[in-house]
């Protein structure tokens, strides 16, 4: 899900459809590793429907153990955003996420919910994205995040950060490990830095978790290597 709250530009842009198409060293998501720690692949599409916004994404996942051995992953999403006073904006919606070549039933699904808000060139933003009680994730999965945003003006550079929290029930040990390696909750944090030449973007990523790699859970989907502190390189070509 794309935050709530976008900025003027970027508001213009969701007016009509968009995609992008980024490379990266690693696809990490809510500071783990989607890819197995390995170079990815990641294609977004997004079409505006009705007063929607419709999104499909794919990712290479490269045999990923956190995600039962899959090659890639597809989300789908459905948005609906409205402002609801000036700089102040709210978005809902609900995405699916279907794995490709995973030994196992993987595929999940999650409802989101998003405030945003812009001053001049800053955007903050707070969201929550939960899974209901899933038998793929092993009970339910609660995300809550708190991200701020800004491009510096006249060069071209975004700067973003961002800090999450993961919880949930445990009803399956083993594959509740996939979204919470300790099983119980943990915080993720990241720093985003980007520089744009026209349709093209590079930029590093560093993201972190406080997840005790020598605590996590006994089980084939905890993928204790791809928790820790990573530093990521990605060029995106938008269109």
């Amino acid at each position: 899900m794309a935050l709530a709250g976008a900025s003027t530009a970027e508001a213009q842009e969701l007016s009509r459809p968009t995609g992008s198409l980024e490379a990266t060293t690693d696809h990490r998501r809510r500071g783990l590793s989607w890819s197995d720690g390995d170079p990815a692949l990641d294609a977004i599409v997004s079409v505006p429907v009705a007063g929607l916004r419709l999104d499909a994404r794919g990712t290479t996942t490269r045999g990923a153990r956190r995600h039962g051995g899959a090659d890639a992953v597809f989300d789908a999403s459905a948005t609906y955003a409205t402002q609801l006073a000036s700089g102040i904006s709210l978005s809902a919606g609900a995405t699916g996420h279907f794995f490709a070549g995973s030994d196992v039933k993987a595929d999940y699904g999650e409802i989101d919910l998003g405030v945003g808000y812009a001053l001049g060139p800053l955007q903050f933003d707070v969201a929550a994205s939960y899974a209901p009680d899933q038998a793929a994730i092993g009970g339910d999965n609660l995300y809550l995040q708190a991200r701020a945003s800004a491009g510096i003006p006249g060069t071209g550079i975004d700067l973003a950060a961002h800090v999450g929290r993961t919880s949930g029930s445990t009803d399956d040990p083993v594959l509740a490990a996939r979204l919470r390696p300790e099983l119980g909750s943990y915080v993720d944090w990241g720093i985003r830095a980007e520089r744009r030449f026209g349709p093209l973007a590079l930029g590093l990523r560093y993201s972190g978790t406080d997840v005790n790699t020598r605590g996590v859970a006994a089980s084939p989907f905890a993928d204790v290597d791809d928790a820790g502190d990573r530093v990521t390189a990605h060029a995106v070509v938008f269109f």
